[in-house]
Protein backbone atom coordinates (compact mmCIF):
# COMPACT_ATOMS: atom_id res chain seq x y z
CA UNK A 1 0.00 0.00 0.00
CA UNK A 2 2.86 2.37 0.77
CA UNK A 3 4.43 1.68 -2.63
CA UNK A 4 1.21 2.65 -4.38
CA UNK A 5 0.91 5.91 -2.47
CA UNK A 6 -2.80 5.46 -1.82
CA UNK A 7 -4.87 8.46 -0.92
CA UNK A 8 -8.51 9.49 -0.70
CA UNK A 9 -10.07 11.40 -3.55
CA UNK A 10 -12.67 14.18 -3.27
CA UNK A 11 -15.39 11.59 -3.79
CA UNK A 12 -14.19 9.55 -0.84
CA UNK A 13 -12.70 6.77 -2.98
CA UNK A 14 -9.37 5.14 -2.28
CA UNK A 15 -7.17 5.85 -5.29
CA UNK A 16 -3.60 5.11 -6.28
CA UNK A 17 -1.38 8.19 -6.14
CA UNK A 18 2.14 6.96 -6.66
CA UNK A 19 4.80 9.34 -7.90
CA UNK A 20 2.53 11.32 -10.22
CA UNK A 21 1.97 14.80 -8.77
CA UNK A 22 -0.48 17.55 -9.63
CA UNK A 23 -2.81 15.08 -11.29
CA UNK A 24 -6.57 15.34 -11.31
CA UNK A 25 -8.28 12.95 -8.88
CA UNK A 26 -10.59 11.77 -11.64
CA UNK A 27 -7.60 10.44 -13.59
CA UNK A 28 -6.22 8.45 -10.67
CA UNK A 29 -7.08 4.70 -10.78
CA UNK A 30 -9.49 3.47 -8.13
CA UNK A 31 -8.03 0.81 -5.85
CA UNK A 32 -10.09 -2.41 -5.71
CA UNK A 33 -9.55 -5.37 -3.38
CA UNK A 34 -8.77 -8.79 -4.78
CA UNK A 35 -11.75 -10.83 -3.55
CA UNK A 36 -14.56 -8.28 -3.83
CA UNK A 37 -17.61 -9.06 -5.93
CA UNK A 38 -17.30 -5.68 -7.64
CA UNK A 39 -13.78 -6.62 -8.73
CA UNK A 40 -15.03 -9.74 -10.47
CA UNK A 41 -17.78 -7.79 -12.24
CA UNK A 42 -15.25 -5.24 -13.50
CA UNK A 43 -12.88 -7.93 -14.77
CA UNK A 44 -15.69 -9.81 -16.54
CA UNK A 45 -16.93 -6.61 -18.18
CA UNK A 46 -13.46 -5.70 -19.46
CA UNK A 47 -12.85 -9.27 -20.58
CA UNK A 48 -16.07 -9.27 -22.63
CA UNK A 49 -15.39 -5.82 -24.11
CA UNK A 50 -12.00 -6.98 -25.39
CA UNK A 51 -13.62 -9.89 -27.22
CA UNK A 52 -12.59 -12.51 -24.64
CA UNK A 53 -8.92 -11.74 -25.22
CA UNK A 54 -6.05 -13.00 -23.10
CA UNK A 55 -4.82 -11.90 -19.70
CA UNK A 56 -2.53 -9.08 -20.82
CA UNK A 57 -5.15 -7.40 -23.02
CA UNK A 58 -7.75 -7.67 -20.26
CA UNK A 59 -5.40 -6.08 -17.71
CA UNK A 60 -4.73 -3.14 -20.04
CA UNK A 61 -8.48 -2.65 -20.48
CA UNK A 62 -8.92 -2.59 -16.70
CA UNK A 63 -6.24 0.09 -16.37
CA UNK A 64 -7.85 2.15 -19.16
CA UNK A 65 -11.17 2.09 -17.32
CA UNK A 66 -9.49 3.58 -14.28
CA UNK A 67 -9.17 0.63 -11.91
CA UNK A 68 -6.19 -0.76 -10.06
CA UNK A 69 -6.72 -4.27 -8.70
CA UNK A 70 -4.40 -5.80 -6.13
CA UNK A 71 -3.02 -9.06 -7.55
CA UNK A 72 -4.65 -8.36 -10.89
CA UNK A 73 -2.87 -11.15 -12.77
CA UNK A 74 -4.23 -13.83 -10.48
CA UNK A 75 -7.75 -12.37 -10.50
CA UNK A 76 -7.87 -12.08 -14.29
CA UNK A 77 -6.50 -15.60 -14.74
CA UNK A 78 -9.24 -17.00 -12.49
CA UNK A 79 -11.97 -15.15 -14.38
CA UNK A 80 -10.68 -16.28 -17.78
CA UNK A 81 -10.35 -19.84 -16.52
CA UNK A 82 -14.02 -19.85 -15.47
CA UNK A 83 -15.35 -18.02 -18.55
CA UNK A 84 -17.82 -20.33 -20.32
CA UNK A 85 -17.22 -18.68 -23.71
CA UNK A 86 -13.44 -19.18 -23.46
CA UNK A 87 -13.83 -22.76 -22.22
CA UNK A 88 -16.17 -23.56 -25.10
CA UNK A 89 -13.66 -22.40 -27.70
CA UNK A 90 -10.31 -23.12 -26.04
CA UNK A 91 -10.90 -25.38 -23.02
CA UNK A 92 -9.10 -28.72 -22.83
CA UNK A 93 -10.94 -32.00 -22.16
CA UNK A 94 -10.99 -33.28 -18.62
CA UNK A 95 -8.68 -35.94 -17.24
CA UNK A 96 -8.34 -38.11 -14.20
CA UNK A 97 -5.62 -39.97 -12.39
CA UNK A 98 -4.72 -43.29 -13.99
CA UNK A 99 -6.66 -46.10 -12.37
CA UNK A 100 -5.05 -48.99 -10.55
CA UNK A 101 -4.51 -52.20 -12.45
CA UNK A 102 -7.44 -54.65 -12.23
CA UNK A 103 -6.98 -57.86 -10.32
CA UNK A 104 -7.03 -59.80 -13.60
CA UNK A 105 -3.64 -58.32 -14.51
CA UNK A 106 -1.95 -58.83 -11.16
CA UNK A 107 -3.25 -62.26 -10.13
CA UNK A 108 -1.82 -65.59 -11.26
CA UNK A 109 -4.31 -67.39 -13.49
CA UNK A 110 -4.27 -69.99 -16.27
CA UNK A 111 -3.48 -68.51 -19.69
CA UNK A 112 -6.44 -66.93 -21.50
CA UNK A 113 -8.70 -66.97 -18.45
CA UNK A 114 -9.05 -63.17 -18.49
CA UNK A 115 -8.74 -61.74 -21.99
CA UNK A 116 -8.99 -58.57 -24.01
CA UNK A 117 -10.11 -58.77 -27.64
CA UNK A 118 -10.22 -56.55 -30.70
CA UNK A 119 -10.31 -56.85 -34.49
CA UNK A 120 -8.03 -55.28 -37.07
CA UNK A 121 -7.66 -55.39 -40.82
CA UNK A 122 -8.72 -55.64 -43.57
CA UNK A 123 -6.40 -57.83 -45.64
CA UNK A 124 -7.04 -58.47 -49.35
CA UNK A 125 -6.98 -62.14 -50.41
CA UNK A 126 -7.53 -63.88 -53.74
CA UNK A 127 -10.27 -66.48 -54.12
CA UNK A 128 -10.05 -67.55 -57.75
CA UNK A 129 -10.61 -64.39 -59.70
CA UNK A 130 -12.24 -62.57 -56.82
CA UNK A 131 -10.52 -60.25 -54.40
CA UNK A 132 -12.03 -60.52 -50.94
CA UNK A 133 -11.40 -58.88 -47.58
CA UNK A 134 -10.38 -60.81 -44.51
CA UNK A 135 -9.93 -59.59 -40.95
CA UNK A 136 -8.02 -60.69 -37.88
CA UNK A 137 -9.21 -61.24 -34.31
CA UNK A 138 -6.58 -60.64 -31.62
CA UNK A 139 -7.10 -62.08 -28.14
CA UNK A 140 -4.56 -61.35 -25.41
CA UNK A 141 -4.26 -62.82 -21.95
CA UNK A 142 -4.31 -60.01 -19.39
CA UNK A 143 -1.99 -61.85 -16.98
CA UNK A 144 0.62 -63.64 -19.10
CA UNK A 145 0.31 -61.17 -22.06
CA UNK A 146 0.12 -64.10 -24.47
CA UNK A 147 -1.54 -63.51 -27.85
CA UNK A 148 -3.82 -65.61 -30.03
CA UNK A 149 -4.82 -64.45 -33.54
CA UNK A 150 -7.67 -65.92 -35.59
CA UNK A 151 -8.86 -65.14 -39.11
CA UNK A 152 -12.31 -63.63 -39.72
CA UNK A 153 -14.14 -63.87 -43.02
CA UNK A 154 -16.16 -60.74 -42.15
CA UNK A 155 -17.04 -58.54 -39.19
CA UNK A 156 -20.45 -60.06 -38.46
CA UNK A 157 -21.55 -61.43 -35.10
CA UNK A 158 -21.83 -65.02 -36.36
CA UNK A 159 -18.31 -65.05 -37.76
CA UNK A 160 -16.93 -63.60 -34.53
CA UNK A 161 -18.70 -66.21 -32.38
CA UNK A 162 -17.26 -68.99 -34.57
CA UNK A 163 -13.74 -67.55 -34.13
CA UNK A 164 -14.28 -67.22 -30.38
CA UNK A 165 -15.33 -70.85 -30.15
CA UNK A 166 -12.18 -71.87 -32.04
CA UNK A 167 -10.07 -69.96 -29.54
CA UNK A 168 -11.84 -71.64 -26.62
CA UNK A 169 -11.37 -75.06 -28.22
CA UNK A 170 -7.61 -74.44 -28.40
CA UNK A 171 -6.90 -72.30 -25.33
CA UNK A 172 -9.64 -73.50 -22.98
CA UNK A 173 -12.63 -71.69 -21.44
CA UNK A 174 -12.50 -67.93 -20.90
CA UNK A 175 -13.82 -66.49 -17.65
CA UNK A 176 -13.87 -62.82 -18.58
CA UNK A 177 -13.65 -60.81 -21.82
CA UNK A 178 -12.93 -57.09 -22.10
CA UNK A 179 -13.55 -55.25 -25.36
CA UNK A 180 -14.79 -52.04 -26.89
CA UNK A 181 -18.38 -51.57 -28.03
CA UNK A 182 -17.99 -52.88 -31.56
CA UNK A 183 -21.25 -54.03 -33.12
CA UNK A 184 -20.02 -57.61 -33.49
CA UNK A 185 -18.89 -57.71 -29.84
CA UNK A 186 -22.16 -56.28 -28.52
CA UNK A 187 -24.15 -58.63 -30.75
CA UNK A 188 -22.13 -61.65 -29.63
CA UNK A 189 -22.63 -60.76 -25.97
CA UNK A 190 -26.37 -60.47 -26.54
CA UNK A 191 -26.54 -63.74 -28.46
CA UNK A 192 -24.59 -65.69 -25.85
CA UNK A 193 -26.62 -64.23 -23.00
CA UNK A 194 -29.86 -65.12 -24.75
CA UNK A 195 -28.63 -68.67 -25.43
CA UNK A 196 -27.70 -69.03 -21.76
CA UNK A 197 -31.19 -67.98 -20.65
CA UNK A 198 -32.81 -70.46 -23.04
CA UNK A 199 -31.16 -73.40 -21.29
CA UNK A 200 -33.40 -75.51 -18.98
CA UNK A 201 -33.37 -74.42 -15.35
CA UNK A 202 -31.86 -77.50 -13.80
CA UNK A 203 -30.08 -76.86 -10.50
CA UNK A 204 -27.32 -79.40 -11.08
CA UNK A 205 -26.80 -78.40 -14.69
CA UNK A 206 -26.82 -74.72 -13.80
CA UNK A 207 -24.24 -75.30 -11.08
CA UNK A 208 -21.96 -77.21 -13.46
CA UNK A 209 -22.31 -74.89 -16.44
CA UNK A 210 -22.09 -71.76 -14.29
CA UNK A 211 -18.40 -72.47 -13.79
CA UNK A 212 -17.84 -72.03 -17.52
CA UNK A 213 -20.01 -68.95 -18.00
CA UNK A 214 -18.11 -66.02 -19.52
CA UNK A 215 -18.40 -62.50 -18.17
CA UNK A 216 -18.25 -59.68 -20.71
CA UNK A 217 -17.07 -56.18 -19.78
CA UNK A 218 -17.31 -53.31 -22.26
CA UNK A 219 -15.23 -50.15 -22.26
CA UNK A 220 -17.03 -46.79 -22.41
CA UNK A 221 -17.71 -45.53 -25.94
CA UNK A 222 -14.94 -43.44 -27.52
CA UNK A 223 -12.49 -44.57 -24.82
CA UNK A 224 -9.76 -46.17 -26.89
CA UNK A 225 -7.23 -45.56 -24.08
CA UNK A 226 -9.16 -48.03 -21.90
CA UNK A 227 -8.14 -50.79 -24.30
CA UNK A 228 -4.47 -49.89 -24.49
CA UNK A 229 -3.54 -53.46 -23.49
CA UNK A 230 -4.67 -54.86 -26.83
CA UNK A 231 -4.33 -51.70 -28.93
CA UNK A 232 -0.57 -51.74 -28.37
CA UNK A 233 -0.40 -55.40 -29.42
CA UNK A 234 -2.36 -54.66 -32.58
CA UNK A 235 0.26 -52.04 -33.38
CA UNK A 236 2.98 -54.67 -32.90
CA UNK A 237 1.10 -57.12 -35.12
CA UNK A 238 0.77 -54.54 -37.88
CA UNK A 239 4.46 -53.76 -37.64
CA UNK A 240 5.40 -57.42 -38.05
CA UNK A 241 2.96 -57.81 -40.95
CA UNK A 242 4.49 -54.79 -42.67
CA UNK A 243 7.88 -56.44 -42.30
CA UNK A 244 6.66 -59.74 -43.76
CA UNK A 245 4.68 -58.22 -46.62
CA UNK A 246 7.51 -56.16 -48.06
CA UNK A 247 7.28 -57.36 -51.66
CA UNK A 248 4.97 -55.26 -53.83
CA UNK A 249 2.02 -56.98 -55.39
CA UNK A 250 1.96 -59.86 -52.90
CA UNK A 251 -1.29 -61.80 -53.11
CA UNK A 252 -2.49 -64.26 -50.49
CA UNK A 253 -5.28 -66.75 -50.15
CA UNK A 254 -7.31 -67.24 -46.99
CA UNK A 255 -5.20 -70.25 -46.06
CA UNK A 256 -1.91 -68.41 -46.54
CA UNK A 257 -3.23 -65.44 -44.54
CA UNK A 258 -4.16 -67.76 -41.66
CA UNK A 259 -0.67 -69.25 -41.72
CA UNK A 260 0.87 -65.79 -41.82
CA UNK A 261 -1.17 -64.64 -38.82
CA UNK A 262 -0.10 -67.72 -36.88
CA UNK A 263 3.52 -66.88 -37.66
CA UNK A 264 2.91 -63.36 -36.35
CA UNK A 265 1.34 -64.86 -33.23
CA UNK A 266 4.43 -67.01 -32.64
CA UNK A 267 6.73 -64.00 -32.98
CA UNK A 268 4.64 -61.90 -30.58
CA UNK A 269 4.55 -64.69 -28.00
CA UNK A 270 8.35 -64.77 -28.13
CA UNK A 271 8.70 -61.10 -27.22
CA UNK A 272 10.35 -60.35 -23.84
CA UNK A 273 8.16 -59.09 -21.02
CA UNK A 274 11.00 -58.11 -18.71
CA UNK A 275 14.22 -56.20 -19.33
CA UNK A 276 17.15 -58.38 -20.29
CA UNK A 277 20.29 -58.03 -18.23
CA UNK A 278 23.05 -56.44 -20.32
CA UNK A 279 25.80 -56.76 -17.72
CA UNK A 280 25.67 -60.49 -17.02
CA UNK A 281 25.80 -62.59 -20.23
CA UNK A 282 25.27 -65.75 -18.22
CA UNK A 283 22.13 -64.43 -16.49
CA UNK A 284 18.62 -65.83 -16.99
CA UNK A 285 16.83 -65.26 -20.25
CA UNK A 286 14.07 -62.62 -20.32
CA UNK A 287 10.53 -63.75 -19.60
CA UNK A 288 8.26 -64.41 -22.62
CA UNK A 289 4.64 -65.63 -22.96
CA UNK A 290 5.94 -68.81 -24.59
CA UNK A 291 7.39 -69.85 -21.24
CA UNK A 292 3.90 -70.63 -19.99
CA UNK A 293 2.24 -71.52 -23.32
CA UNK A 294 4.75 -73.97 -24.81
CA UNK A 295 7.24 -74.27 -21.93
CA UNK A 296 9.96 -73.34 -24.42
CA UNK A 297 12.06 -70.22 -24.33
CA UNK A 298 13.00 -70.10 -28.02
CA UNK A 299 10.74 -69.23 -30.91
CA UNK A 300 9.77 -71.54 -33.73
CA UNK A 301 12.25 -72.32 -36.50
CA UNK A 302 11.46 -72.32 -40.20
CA UNK A 303 10.41 -75.79 -41.39
CA UNK A 304 11.84 -78.33 -41.91
CA UNK A 305 13.73 -78.62 -38.62
CA UNK A 306 15.63 -81.13 -36.54
CA UNK A 307 13.66 -82.32 -33.51
CA UNK A 308 15.23 -83.79 -30.43
CA UNK A 309 14.00 -87.15 -29.29
CA UNK A 310 13.93 -85.95 -25.69
CA UNK A 311 11.21 -83.46 -26.58
CA UNK A 312 8.81 -86.34 -27.20
CA UNK A 313 9.93 -88.93 -24.65
CA UNK A 314 10.41 -87.36 -21.24
CA UNK A 315 9.96 -89.22 -17.97
CA UNK A 316 7.39 -87.69 -15.66
CA UNK A 317 6.75 -84.84 -18.05
CA UNK A 318 3.85 -83.53 -15.94
CA UNK A 319 6.29 -82.73 -13.13
CA UNK A 320 8.54 -80.84 -15.55
CA UNK A 321 5.57 -78.88 -16.90
CA UNK A 322 4.40 -78.00 -13.39
CA UNK A 323 7.89 -76.92 -12.38
CA UNK A 324 8.24 -74.69 -15.46
CA UNK A 325 4.82 -73.16 -14.82
CA UNK A 326 5.74 -72.35 -11.22
CA UNK A 327 9.03 -70.85 -12.38
CA UNK A 328 7.19 -68.71 -14.95
CA UNK A 329 4.80 -67.20 -12.40
CA UNK A 330 7.62 -66.62 -9.92
CA UNK A 331 9.63 -64.76 -12.56
CA UNK A 332 6.44 -62.99 -13.68
CA UNK A 333 5.97 -61.57 -10.20
CA UNK A 334 9.58 -60.46 -9.78
CA UNK A 335 10.49 -59.21 -13.27
CA UNK A 336 7.32 -58.23 -15.15
CA UNK A 337 4.81 -57.16 -12.53
CA UNK A 338 7.12 -54.48 -11.10
CA UNK A 339 7.32 -52.80 -14.51
CA UNK A 340 3.59 -52.00 -14.29
CA UNK A 341 3.92 -50.13 -11.01
CA UNK A 342 4.60 -46.59 -12.22
CA UNK A 343 2.07 -44.27 -13.89
CA UNK A 344 3.56 -42.86 -17.07
CA UNK A 345 0.80 -40.21 -17.40
CA UNK A 346 -2.38 -39.05 -15.65
CA UNK A 347 -0.55 -38.91 -12.32
CA UNK A 348 -2.63 -36.28 -10.51
CA UNK A 349 -6.17 -36.45 -9.22
CA UNK A 350 -8.68 -34.06 -10.77
CA UNK A 351 -12.04 -32.86 -9.39
CA UNK A 352 -14.77 -35.38 -10.13
CA UNK A 353 -17.76 -34.67 -12.32
CA UNK A 354 -21.12 -34.56 -10.54
CA UNK A 355 -24.73 -34.94 -11.72
CA UNK A 356 -26.00 -31.64 -13.04
CA UNK A 357 -22.71 -30.40 -14.45
CA UNK A 358 -22.89 -28.79 -17.89
CA UNK A 359 -20.25 -30.12 -20.29
CA UNK A 360 -19.23 -29.93 -23.92
CA UNK A 361 -19.04 -33.36 -25.56
CA UNK A 362 -15.89 -33.87 -27.65
CA UNK A 363 -16.67 -35.37 -31.07
CA UNK A 364 -13.84 -36.60 -33.27
CA UNK A 365 -13.94 -35.31 -36.84
CA UNK A 366 -16.41 -32.52 -35.95
CA UNK A 367 -15.58 -28.81 -35.79
CA UNK A 368 -15.25 -27.58 -32.22
CA UNK A 369 -18.01 -25.04 -32.76
CA UNK A 370 -20.42 -27.90 -33.56
CA UNK A 371 -19.73 -29.91 -30.40
CA UNK A 372 -22.93 -30.62 -28.48
CA UNK A 373 -23.85 -29.35 -25.05
CA UNK A 374 -24.80 -32.01 -22.52
CA UNK A 375 -25.74 -32.36 -18.88
CA UNK A 376 -24.27 -35.01 -16.63
CA UNK A 377 -27.05 -37.31 -15.42
CA UNK A 378 -25.04 -39.99 -13.64
CA UNK A 379 -21.40 -40.67 -12.79
CA UNK A 380 -19.67 -44.01 -12.27
CA UNK A 381 -16.95 -43.98 -9.63
CA UNK A 382 -14.16 -46.58 -9.58
CA UNK A 383 -12.98 -48.44 -6.52
CA UNK A 384 -10.68 -45.53 -5.61
CA UNK A 385 -13.62 -43.09 -5.63
CA UNK A 386 -12.54 -41.26 -8.81
CA UNK A 387 -14.97 -40.72 -11.67
CA UNK A 388 -13.67 -41.78 -15.08
CA UNK A 389 -16.92 -42.21 -17.03
CA UNK A 390 -20.31 -40.59 -16.95
CA UNK A 391 -23.80 -40.72 -18.47
CA UNK A 392 -24.77 -37.61 -20.45
CA UNK A 393 -28.14 -36.25 -21.55
CA UNK A 394 -27.79 -34.73 -25.02
CA UNK A 395 -30.49 -32.91 -26.97
CA UNK A 396 -31.33 -34.29 -30.41
CA UNK A 397 -31.27 -31.80 -33.27
CA UNK A 398 -34.38 -33.28 -34.89
CA UNK A 399 -37.92 -32.31 -33.96
CA UNK A 400 -40.52 -34.93 -33.18
CA UNK A 401 -43.55 -34.58 -35.50
CA UNK A 402 -46.74 -33.68 -33.65
CA UNK A 403 -44.91 -32.43 -30.56
CA UNK A 404 -45.95 -28.80 -29.93
CA UNK A 405 -44.71 -28.60 -26.37
CA UNK A 406 -41.45 -26.99 -27.44
CA UNK A 407 -39.35 -29.50 -25.49
CA UNK A 408 -36.45 -30.98 -27.41
CA UNK A 409 -36.07 -34.77 -27.46
CA UNK A 410 -32.99 -36.01 -25.66
CA UNK A 411 -30.84 -39.11 -25.70
CA UNK A 412 -28.52 -40.70 -23.15
CA UNK A 413 -24.86 -41.31 -24.06
CA UNK A 414 -22.04 -42.80 -22.00
CA UNK A 415 -18.64 -41.15 -22.37
CA UNK A 416 -15.27 -41.12 -20.56
CA UNK A 417 -14.22 -37.93 -18.80
CA UNK A 418 -11.45 -37.46 -21.37
CA UNK A 419 -14.15 -36.79 -23.99
CA UNK A 420 -15.93 -33.94 -22.18
CA UNK A 421 -15.05 -30.31 -21.48
CA UNK A 422 -16.46 -28.94 -18.23
CA UNK A 423 -18.33 -25.66 -18.79
CA UNK A 424 -20.09 -25.10 -15.48
CA UNK A 425 -20.76 -26.94 -12.28
CA UNK A 426 -24.34 -27.86 -11.49
CA UNK A 427 -24.62 -25.36 -8.63
CA UNK A 428 -23.05 -22.60 -10.77
CA UNK A 429 -24.78 -23.10 -14.12
CA UNK A 430 -27.78 -20.97 -13.08
CA UNK A 431 -25.48 -18.10 -12.07
CA UNK A 432 -23.46 -18.11 -15.26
Amino acid sequence: MKQLGCCTSRDGLLVVGGRVKNKDDAALPVLLPRDAHLTKLVVRRCHEETGHAGRTTTIHAIREHGYWIIGVRRVVSQIIKSCVHCIRHHGAPMGQKMADLPDERTTESPPFSYCGIDCFGSFPVKDGRKTLKRYALLITCLASRAVHIETLDDMTTDCFIDALRRVMAIRGPIRQIRSDRGTNFVGASRELKQAWEEMPKDDLKTALLGRFQCEWLFNPPSASHAGGVWERLIRSARRILNGLLTSPGVTMTTSSLRTLLYEVMAVMNSRPLSVESLEDPTGPLPLTPNHVLTMKSTGILPPPGVFERADVYLKKRWRKVQQLADAFWEKWRKDYLVTLQSRRKWQCERPNLAPGDVVLMVEDGVCRGDWKLARVEEVYASEDGLVRRCLLRVAKPTHVPGDDSGAKPTTMLERPVTKVVLLARGDESSVR
